[in-house]
């Protein structure tokens, strides 16, 4: 698992009867990464808690934050998880093992990720994706014509990488696909890029029982299908199957465990359990550093939480 590993989070019970009654499933009720902390961190793990059933203010859909987690704005958001990010030389691999930033917007993700790797000495290499239809049997092969490569490029979904990647030698990513298991290339494995080559890049894998070790990451030739890239045609694109990882959104940061986490706000949280994701990848309340737009006085945030699908 890339970074930070997720077992022995939560104490699950299951118990067992007999095959021809039925399995019975026990709530979970202790995050086990945070109780055996201090007091400080069994607070923040009591505060999550309220914060997954909904329950930290009288108006459910609503949670007030401790004032220590206020941001300013985005640069302060990301002075406060990526220090010294202008560094010179960049920061080593080890520095991305503990801080992201998240959004719940993924528009918003990669708005905040060219702005740090702005921030990055080095000069920045793009890769153009190679797009291109698939005309289907007894279509007219003029009928691409309407549809330019420079649209086919612009399709933006959460399953495709994007069709224009701009990277530095030194920067985090992150695969979207599994593209060699067996050495830890999966889907959500986080790297840092050490040499850029046209059709390939060199790089070395960040945390999990393959940390450090250097892995080749090919551009490849894939068919999305016309849901995953959310249109009604086919096309073939050919491209490296990651994007930067200086910020997430919150879906694909599931499973991660961080010292530093940011959240960009400025977009509301719109899903069930979003922002109880979001907070709890940082083990302490202190570090983490919350951005809500600039007319919010208060901090306080919505939050989405259907009581219906809780077990109690």
């Amino acid at each position: 698992m890339p970074k930070g590993s997720c077992e022995d989070i939560v104490d699950v019970t299951i118990q067992w009867s007999p095959l021809w009654e039925h399995v019975e499933i026990l709530s979970l009720q202790q995050n086990m990464w945070l109780q055996q902390g201090t007091a400080d961190t069994q607070q923040f793990s009591q505060w999550l808690l309220e914060v997954g059933h909904g329950r930290n203010l009288d108006n459910s859909s609503q949670v007030r934050f401790p004032e220590h987690m206020r941001i300013v704005d985005e640069n302060s958001l990301i002075n406060s998880i990526y220090p010294a990010i202008d560094s010179n030389p960049p920061p080593p691999p080890e520095y991305f093992l503990n801080r992201m930033i998240l959004a719940p917007c993924n528009a918003d993700v990669g708005e905040m990720n060219q702005k740090i790797l702005k921030r990055m000495m080095g000069d920045v290499r793009q890769y153009i994706s190679a797009d291109e239809m698939i005309q289907e049997a007894g279509e007219d092969p003029n009928d691409g014509d309407n549809l330019p490569v420079e649209f086919l490029r612009s399709i933006n979904s959460s399953s495709l990488p994007p069709g224009e990647l701009n990277l530095k030698v030194s920067c985090p990513i992150i695969l979207l696909q599994n593209l060699l298991p067996s050495v830890g290339l999966c889907h959500g494995t986080w790297l840092v890029v050490a040499w850029m080559l046209n059709r390939v890049l060199e790089a070395h894998l960040l945390g999990g029982e393959h940390d450090g070790e250097i892995a080749m990451i090919p551009q490849i030739t894939l068919t999305p299908s016309s849901r995953a890239a959310n249109v009604t045609f086919q096309f073939k694109h050919h491209r490296f199957l990651i994007c930067l990882a200086f910020a997430l959104s919150i879906n694909k940061s599931q499973g991660q465990l961080v010292t530093y986490i940011g959240l960009d706000a400025q977009v509301p949280v719109f899903a069930h359990g979003q922002l109880y994701v979001a907070l709890s990848q940082a083990k302490l309340s202190q570090n983490i550093k919350i951005l809500l737009p600039e007319n919010v006085l208060e901090l306080i945030m919505p939050n989405v939480v259907y009581e219906e699908v809780l077990l109690n």
